[in-house]
């Protein structure tokens, strides 16, 4: 015997297909919503993070720029100080370098001699003076090259006048360390 199945099977398992197609495309899209919104909200973060970053970094070049500057302007200071310690350092050197030179020469001189007048042009020192006797005026020029002060003492010359003998004596004046 033939048996008819009159109940709408198939069409009831096509609209049960259907419907789960739909339902696995609906939460598909969703979940591919979900993603794209993750991703892109990842994306944002990541872009504002950076652009802080740079924001950030912006500022510390200002920062060290400033710094760099105030470095500059000390350094440019610290050389005008130094300049002017050198220029004073050489200011004390010869302000004291004619007392030294007048003591050594206080030491130096004989007592039979006596100095009238001295001329120091630079490292150049010119010595007139009368003494008793040639002998002295020697041994002056004798005491000059010794001193550490005095260098290439040459007598330009010597004229007896009356008891007394003048003399004029070039040297090179060096003030030792």
């Amino acid at each position: 015997m033939v048996s008819i199945n009159l109940l709408p099977i198939k069409a009831e398992l096509k609209r049960k297909a259907l419907i789960e197609h739909v339902v696995f495309l609906v939460l598909t899209v969703i979940l591919l919503i979900i993603g794209v919104t993750f991703v892109q909200s990842s994306v944002r973060q990541r872009k504002e993070a950076i652009q802080q970053e740079i924001v950030s970094t912006k500022l510390e070049i200002k920062k060290l720029t400033a710094i760099a500057g105030q470095i500059e302007a000390f350094k440019k200071h610290r050389q005008e100080l130094e300049t002017k310690l050198g220029i004073i350092k050489n200011l004390k050197k010869k302000k004291a370098g004619p007392v030294e030179i007048l003591d050594q020469l206080r030491l130096v001189i004989p007592g039979k001699a006596w100095l009238t007048s001295l001329n120091n042009t630079g490292s150049s020192l010119v010595l007139h003076g009368v003494a008793i006797d040639n002998p002295t005026i020697a041994q002056f020029m004798k005491r000059l090259e010794i001193s550490p002060y005095f260098s290439n003492v040459v007598l330009v010359y010597t004229q007896q006048a009356s008891n007394r003998h003048k003399f004029v004596i070039n040297c090179k004046v060096k003030i030792p360390s």
